[in-house]
């Protein structure tokens, strides 16, 4: 009784923990929003009041290649939740990875206990990298949810000792082929290497052909592909012409040596792994634990039935190997959520250790305490602290002191915005949901009875900012008003006339 009393106040005090580092900057809207966030959030409201559907994602860094379309629908749904707030998006961003927490410690718990369930459940609760993706919204980002099911679709595919249901066939198609359509590189690298550890695996080879798992996972495997397919008919296989160009003719911006590409993967990876924790305290005393057990697994390898922990180390080095044929610069968004395959991964090789040596639940259960007390200390640090309002907030601070100037519904006014890279997504989106809940009518580019607002955002690359200014205020045109906003200029600008 007392254990599940410890255990219960354990797992409330991870789900606290997750909640605070992420409800905080949520609350105080100091999140990243740029250009990429601006212009997905016009498409979701395109979507919902243009009945413009469509079948293509946001690009990626191949021109003429996009990812996928489901983003775009995924991003409908806090549109239709929040009424447009720009903030909602990323509080929906927020629900599904704190769904994803719970989802993965239930599973963790079922698979490898209590103690490694909650050891990943607050590594996961206090980790900048899981912080910065619970508070960020990319197309990227929703891989991260995926990943989840993928690996516990997986689990019970790989560890299955005869037939696999239908259901988890089709499912394990779905999400690989999701996966492709949020992060286009990471799919392209995740689909070959998984289709090759089915195919290599005599249980799940048999499990395809001769118990009919085939159909099922093929099924799941086109659905997410039907818009992209849609959209190829429309356009004459516009990507498919780039795709098969990328492969046989690629365009090499950074060309390296085979050599230099090893040592980049090699640091990248380890980049992945060390990233996942808050800081050098636990991460050491994870990576001493995680070896321990490993050399206790690899001592008695032959002795050990775990069929899963197989499937988790080759999707990494497969993943790792194929990496390996890209021969220009490799972004770490690519592999985005492979922080998950690490943490599992890392759990099934302590629950394997433990199981061989059974003291080494002290070595774990030390571990867990160090990362609660670690994430319970930055908690107080940080308790006290404001946070200025930056990012998404000084952007909304500075469209309500525009826009609250107007609130009669007839009146036009004109905005005109410098913000690197000069296309202005960011404020048009903030404006538009302006409109929406407030009913105050969008601005327009032209000058308006010869006044002009203008926002001005900082840009390093100060001499683009300049002809900018230069070719869009008139050299008669004065300040009337002006106000700064952190490092952002608001100023009204009138056309005086010439006597």
């Amino acid at each position: 009784m007392a254990k599940k009393i410890i255990g219960a106040a354990l797992f409330i005090f991870v789900i606290f923990l997750f909640c605070y580092f992420r409800l905080k900057p949520l609350y105080f809207q100091t999140v990243g929003y740029t250009y990429d966030q601006g212009r997905d959030f016009l498409k979701a409201a395109e979507i919902i009041r243009d009945r413009n559907i469509t079948f293509i994602g946001p690009t990626t860094g191949i021109q003429g290649l996009f990812h996928g379309a489901w983003y775009y629908y995924l991003l409908v749904i806090p549109y239709l939740l929040f009424n447009g707030s720009p903030i909602g998006y990323y509080y929906f961003n927020f629900i599904l990875h704190l769904f994803s927490l719970f989802i993965l410690m239930f599973f963790i718990k079922k698979w490898f206990g209590s103690l490694i369930s909650l050891l990943i459940g607050a590594i996961i609760a206090s980790s900048p990298y899981f912080i910065f993706t619970s508070l960020f919204v990319g197309n990227n980002i929703f891989v991260l949810p995926l990943l989840v099911l993928f690996i516990i679709c997986n689990y019970y595919i790989f560890n299955a000792a005869r037939t696999v249901k239908k259901t988890i066939w089709f499912w394990a198609g779905l999400l690989v082929a999701l996966i492709f359509e949020f992060e286009v590189a990471f799919g392209l690298f995740l689909l070959p290497s998984y289709i090759l550890i089915l195919l290599l695996n005599k249980n799940t080879r048999k499990n395809l052909s001769v118990n009919k798992g085939l159909l099922p996972y093929m099924a799941g495997l086109i659905i997410p592909f039907v818009p992209r397919i849609l959209f190829e008919i429309k356009n004459n296989f516009m990507q498919s012409k780039v795709l098969v160009s990328f492969f046989f003719k690629p365009k090499i911006f950074n060309p390296r040596t085979f050599n230099e590409i090893i040592l980049d993967r090699v640091n990248l990876f380890w980049g992945y792994f060390k990233g996942i924790f808050s800081d050098q305290l636990v991460f050491s005393v994870f990576l001493f634990t995680l070896v321990i057990c490993l050399l206790v697994v690899l001592s008695k390898l032959n002795k050990s039935k775990d069929r899963t922990l197989g499937f988790f180390s080759l999707s990494v080095l497969l993943l790792f190997v194929l990496s390996l044929f890209y021969k220009d610069n490799f972004w770490g968004n690519y592999y985005e959520g492979i922080q998950y395959l690490f943490l599992v991964m890392s759990g099934n090789i302590l629950y394997v250790g433990l199981k061989k040596v059974n003291m080494l639940s002290l070595l774990i259960a030390a571990l867990l305490i160090i990362v609660l007390v670690n994430s319970a200390n930055s908690v107080v640090k940080d308790w006290s602290k404001k946070p200025e309002r930056k990012l998404l907030g000084n952007q909304l601070a500075i469209v309500d002191y525009i826009s609250d100037k107007f609130g009669d519904k007839d009146r036009e006014y004109c905005v005109k915005v410098y913000t690197p890279p000069v296309i202005p997504y960011t404020y048009r989106y903030l404006f538009l949901h302006k409109n929406i809940s407030k009913k105050i009518p969008q601005p327009k580019e032209d000058w308006v009875k010869d006044k002009c607002w203008f926002i001005i955002e900082n840009d390093d690359y100060k001499e683009r900012r300049l002809q900018w200014l230069d070719s869009n205020i008139p050299k008669d045109a004065k300040v009337i008003e002006k106000k700064t906003f952190l490092d952002v200029d608001v100023a009204l600008y009138e056309i005086t006339k010439q006597e």
